[in-house]
Parts: structure tokens; C-alpha cells; sequence
């Protein structure tokens, strides 16, 4: 299945519920800690629309985007699209239809999750900071190594056929090498930071907004109303901890745009 056919089948809104709400719960936390109350907002991974349509209710003025043309329609479509701007579909690293500093706060949840090679990486970084005005807050999330080894291992674990097993389990091993399964693709803290910093992203917070909680999908789903609270609160209260996001599911870079005068 290539992106295309897994984002047009797989919607945000699939997924566990529990898991998602989970989610949603820290980077409200982490949006409301660290964007500013108000200005203009591109998010150029939307999806579908949930976190564009928020930040409309807040008063941002906000332009969405996404990859897949289906997202897109489905974002014209929802009753609350009068509250966006502007929709557009493109992908976040070919933003040429937008003038240079253009928008006060930039989001992608998703987009580096896509990008297999460096110049990929490169790509979306530069584009999403060319039309980030400077002093603006750039947002992007992104998969670690951890989260394509415990993918595969899941996978691999719970098939049921002993040859697709022993083929799933050698193929755990290209993947702790290469950080890639299918056309998703990990990134470490350290290329994370490295790449930031190069394209004048002074780091704010690299937070952890998934833990591990993926593979622990059905014992979260299976804990009551109070537990799930507290377990939903432990999250929030670390995700910004180094080891919680080196080892998360997936992470969140935010920063800020550096004037000229404030590279090194």
C-alpha cells in the first residue's frame, strides 16, 4: 500500500480512541505552552482538519493543506470550513505558492514521517521556515527509530503463520539499520536537533506526544475512566523529558525562527 492509498484509507479518526485522545491532550498542552494566542497559522499537513479547525475556534486566522486530495475535500466539505482561510493541497516541502514569510506560526504533524532522505528532510525544513515570518514559532512532529523497531517487532510478534513470522523477525533487523519500514521513516534526536538548528530553528522543547502507548493499545484501553485520567495526566507531565521523547512513539520539535543577526 503506498501513502497515497494508506492516508486515503486511514483517517486520524480510525484510530483507538483512547490513544488519540491521548494525543490531542498533549499538544493542546504543548500548542497552548509555547504558540502565541493569536496570528496567522499555516498548517501544511492537516489531515483531516482537526487541528486547523481548532485553531480557527481560537482566532487564528488559519490556511490548511494536505498531501492527498481526498483530505483536502473532505476539509472543504466539513461544516466548519468557513473558520479556515485558505485550503490547498500540496506537499509541506513545495510550498512555492506561498510569499516568503507569509505566516506567523507553522505546524506539519506528519509530513517528516514521509521524508526518507536527508535532502527530503532538508526540503521540508527550508520550505516550511521560507514562509515562517522570523520570530515565528515552527512545529513539526516526527517517528523515531524506537517507534519503526517496536512497530515491526508488533508486527512481527503477532503473526500467526511461522514463515511470515521468521520473514517479519529478519526483516526487524534491516529495519534497526536503515530506521524505515514501508514509507514511513525514523529520525533520530540528534538528526532532529542538528537539522533544526541548521536551517536557524532555535529548539524550544522536543516533547514526546505519543509515549509508548501504541504498543500498549489494549492495556489502555482497558483501564477504567480514572485510571485512564491519570495515565492520560502522566503522559502530559513528561512528555517534555530528553528519555521520554528519545524513546516515543513520536515526537514534537517546536522553535522559533532566529532574526539574520541571531546565527552563529
Amino acid at each position: 500500500m503506498n501513502m497515497f492509498e494508506y492516508f486515503g484509507y486511514f483517517g486520524e479518526e480510525s484510530r483507538d480512541d483512547r490513544l488519540l485522545e491521548t494525543e490531542r491532550a498533549v499538544l493542546a498542552h504543548l500548542f497552548d505552552k509555547y504558540l502565541p494566542k493569536s496570528g496567522r497559522l499555516l498548517d501544511s499537513a492537516a489531515g483531516n482538519g482537526e487541528n486547523a479547525f481548532r485553531f480557527a475556534s481560537l482566532g487564528y486566522e488559519v490556511t490548511a493543506g494536505d498531501l492527498i486530495a481526498d483530505r483536502v475535500d473532505a476539509m472543504k466539505a466539513d461544516p466548519r470550513a468557513s473558520s479556515v482561510r485558505e485550503f490547498f493541497c500540496a506537499a509541506p516541502r513545495s510550498l512555492g505558492h506561498f510569499d516568503d514569510e507569509s505566516f506567523d506560526i507553522v505546524i506539519s504533524l506528519g509530513a517528516m514521517y514521509l521524508a526518507r532522505t536527508r535532502a527530503e528532510r532538508e526540503a521540508f525544513v527550508r520550505e516550511s521556515m521560507r514562509v515562517l515570518a522570523e520570530g515565528g514559532i515552527f512545529a513539526y512532529s516526527f517517528m523515531t527509530p524506537f517507534a519503526m523497531t517496536v512497530g515491526q517487532f508488533i508486527s512481527a510478534a503477532l503473526c500467526t503463520d511461522s514463515r511470515t513470522r521468521l520473514r517479519e523477525f529478519r526483516t526487524l533487523s534491516t529495519v534497526e539499520k536503515t530506521h524505515s519500514v514501508d514509507m514511513f521513516s525514523g529520525t533520530t534526536m540528534e538528526e532532529i536537533t542538528d537539522l533544526s538548528r541548521e536551517y536557524g530553528l532555535e529548539i524550544l522543547t522536543v516533547a514526546s506526544t505519543y509515549g509508548a502507548v501504541y504498543s500498549m493499545a489494549d492495556d489502555v484501553a482497558a483501564m477504567d475512566d480514572a485510571e485512564y485520567e491519570k495515565f492520560k495526566n502522566a503522559q502530559i507531565a513528561t512528555c517534555e523529558d530528553p528519555f521520554a521523547a528519545r524513546y516515543a512513539m513520536r515526537g514534537l520539535v517546536i522553535g522559533r525562527k532566529k532574526a539574520l543577526d541571531d546565527f552563529d
